[in-house]
């Protein structure tokens, strides 16, 4: 009897399963995804390196310093144009003598030997014929010419890209090639020289950087100016 029901319990399961196995297999296939998902979680919190506050803190500590460095970069270059500015002074090109007409890069001046307006790419120093003219700072001699116009022109190289042309010479005892201190002796003050020759003797003296003219004023020594 106790056989009978046994097999009789055990066929109303089989019987309920096969009515319900759809929803059975369901309930599996969720279970199924639901443990695989919480796996999947589990694992994925225990590869992923714990937080850090100090990365946050060393990145922007290393953007901090960039721009430190960027702003010290900036200090520093105005530094050396200072310091360039500063070591780079003309010294005394002629013992005595006056500015008769001063750089002019944009403006016009009048020109009395060509009665016209005209840019002025250098300054005038009015002095006498025959004064000694002297090596404004150190460099090389990069040129000399001679003609009726503007009598010998000298042009010399320096450091840091500056150059110097002086004209209206004579007797100009310096070379091509030449290296040269200031202070040298490079010729003296003509008044044969057909250019500005209305303005009587001076010495013609332009100053240039990286090709650039400046005004040669600019770069005198207070007592020279």
């Amino acid at each position: 009897m106790k056989k009978a029901n046994q097999e009789g319990g055990g066929n109303k399961v089989l019987a309920f399963f096969k009515r319900n196995i759809y929803f059975v297999l369901i309930i599996v296939c969720v279970l199924a995804i639901g443990t695989m998902i919480t796996i999947a979680a589990v694992s994925g919190s225990d590869d992923k390196e714990p937080s850090d506050p100090t990365i946050n803190d060393n990145i922007d500590g290393d953007e901090d310093v960039n721009g430190d460095k960027d702003d010290e970069d900036d200090k520093d270059e105005d530094q050396d144009d200072e310091d360039e500015t500063k070591t780079f002074a003309l010294g005394t090109v002629l013992d005595n003598y006056t500015v008769d007409i001063g750089f002019s890069n944009t403006e016009l001046v009048f020109n009395p030997t060509m009665q016209h307006w005209a840019t002025h790419e250098g300054i005038d120093l009015k002095a006498n014929a025959g004064d000694a003219v002297y090596c404004p700072f150190d460099g090389t001699v990069k040129s000399v010419e001679t003609d009726t116009f503007y009598g010998t022109t000298v042009v010399i190289t320096h450091e840091g890209g500056y150059e110097t042309t002086m004209r209206l010479l004579d007797e100009v005892s310096v070379s091509a090639g030449a290296t040269v201190k200031q202070g040298d002796k490079i010729g003296v003050v003509s008044d044969t020289a057909l250019a500005e020759i209305a303005q009587g003797a001076h010495l013609h003296l332009e100053l240039t950087k990286d090709g650039v003219r400046v005004d040669p004023a600019q770069y005198m020594q207070e007592g020279d100016k």
